[in-house]
């Protein structure tokens, strides 16, 4: 009976429980389908059946994905970083489409937007973290 119980706690202690494994299951499903997304619209976009646009706006929420459920603030800070990076590559193809009389200026405020609040998060995250993920 002593034996019982201490395999019954100790299994309770070392187990993940049946909402967590749901979870992580979902969470890993989530990811494989946001991957096949970007990749889909890339395809597309090298076909031409799409925009540019949905392809960094997939990529974007893959990467939004991962640095939501990042397992320390060292990865979400990594993660943020390659989000900056991707937004200020964005913001730079507005600049020079509307350079080349092919963009909008709305179009390029709003990726500087974009770029420039992506920027002021990694920022925060890197002082929270106290300024080790720089």
């Amino acid at each position: 009976m002593k034996t019982t119980l201490i395999v019954l706690c100790f299994t309770c202690l070392s187990s993940v429980s049946p909402a967590e494994e749901t979870l992580n299951s979902l969470l890993k499903e989530r990811e494989q389908l946001l991957v096949r997304i970007a990749d889909f619209r890339q395809q597309q976009y090298k076909s031409g059946l799409c925009h540019w646009d949905a392809v960094i706006r997939a990529n974007l929420e893959l990467l939004e994905f991962r640095r939501d459920h990042a397992d320390s603030p060292e990865s979400r800070i990594a993660v943020q970083k390659e989000i900056v990076r991707a937004l200020k590559e964005v913001y730079q193809l507005n600049t020079q489409m509307r350079a080349g009389n092919t963009g909008d200026l709305g179009e390029e405020l709003k990726a500087k937007d974009a770029w420039l609040a992506a920027k002021c998060a990694l920022l925060s995250m890197e002082s929270r973290l106290g300024g080790e993920g720089k």
